[in-house]
């Protein structure tokens, strides 16, 4: 290892060991419970997932419990953490672990890879802090800071821009503890080393960092341009008997698996109401438009929703049940609290008054 790079290396530890933020998952060996972290973590805030993190341990404290729940189960304990995708990879590699490697998360990046939900970066971050695997590992903030410290060109999130970063923090790691190193890098990124307005005057690694003697460290690394935010109608159908509230299972999708509201968009609202009568009609259901009408909006995946919630009756009148050949169920206000909903749901169901506003 040069001399420059053991200094940049033993001074970083030293701010880590000093500066390091306080987490739940912070100090744990337990290579399941370093995996749940590092999902949770993907795309999502460190304050969000602080929240979360303890009691869906409580809920699945090892592969094996993980394994053998309902995939409903696990999205309910994911629900409002969003991408769901991780929650239904996280479960599917579980069963994988517990039937081909004995519940014990194999240490080897290569045999990660082949997990579901196993990317470059959680196939070696997770063995790097668990099991001292010396293997470099980039988040975003790792890739943001090491590009900044070695003004690193390229666009961030190209392969060879990665393979860049990556070789350079292959060049620090060390022997012992690797994983303290990229998590130090992550910690520096997100108190020190921000995207927009870094803290240079604070950083540990000012006097080496060659973007800050560029006078200009926020150009590294160069991002793609952002696609512009969407706007969608969107319409929703509020359906209730006896003091529930009616939903319906997504099949398919980035929601597969999780209760939901009849709903449907369009480019106009009066389109999306026209097209959620055509879905609601299928459950034996009209829209009431004469019925006041209540209103909302959600951001997710750069698509801004304007929602539009509206009364649905049944068509006949006399008793009426929605037929469950199209996976519809009906739903108390407590029962949603431990069922698979989306936050979008939620949110929806606070507009309508089902639920109360949250405080």
């Amino acid at each position: 290892m040069r001399s420059r790079d053991r200094e940049l290396r033993d001074r970083l530890l030293s701010w880590f060991a000093e500066q390091k933020r306080q987490l739940p998952w912070r100090g744990s060996k337990d290579p399941y419970a370093i995996w749940v972290s590092e999902v949770m973590l993907q795309q999502t805030t460190v304050g969000a997932v602080r929240g979360r993190y303890e009691a869906f341990l409580a809920r699945f404290p090892d592969v094996a419990s993980l394994a053998a729940a309902p995939r409903e189960s696990v999205l309910a304990e994911w629900s409002g953490l969003g991408y769901y995708g991780r929650a239904r990879n996280l479960h599917a590699a579980a069963e994988i672990v517990a039937r081909d490697h004995g519940g014990q998360l194999p240490s080897e990046p290569s045999v990660l890879r082949e997990l579901p939900g196993f990317g470059e970066y959680m196939a070696a971050a997770v063995p790097s802090i668990a099991y001292g695997v010396r293997a470099p590992a980039a988040d975003a903030n790792v890739d943001r800071v090491v590009s900044r410290l070695f003004a690193i060109e390229g666009l961030a999130g190209s392969r060879a821009h990665r393979n860049l970063v990556l070789e350079a923090t292959e060049r620090l790691l060390p022997d012992q503890r690797p994983g303290d190193l990229i998590a130090a890098f992550m910690d520096l990124g997100q108190i020190i080393c921000t995207p927009r307005r870094p803290a240079c005057g604070s950083c540990p690694l000012l006097s080496e960092c060659a973007a800050a003697a560029e006078g200009d460290p926020v150009r590294y690394p160069r991002k793609r341009a952002r696609a512009p935010m969407a706007r969608v109608s969107y319409a929703a159908a509020d359906a209730r008997r006896a003091g529930r509230i009616l939903m319906v299972r997504r099949r398919a999708g980035w929601l597969g698996g999780m209760w939901e509201l009849p709903s449907a968009e369009g480019a106009t609202p009066a389109a999306a109401r026209r097209a959620l009568a055509g879905r609601v009609r299928e459950l034996g259901l009209r829209l009431d438009l004469a019925a006041p009408r209540h209103f909302a909006s959600h951001t997710i995946m750069r698509r801004r929703l304007d929602i539009e919630i509206v009364d649905a009756v049944p068509f006949a009148s006399g008793r009426w049940d929605a037929p469950r050949a199209l996976g519809a169920k009906w739903f108390l206000p407590r029962e949603l609290a431990a069922a698979a909903i989306p936050t979008l749901t939620r949110k929806i169901a606070r507009a309508g008054g089902f639920l109360p506003a949250e405080v």
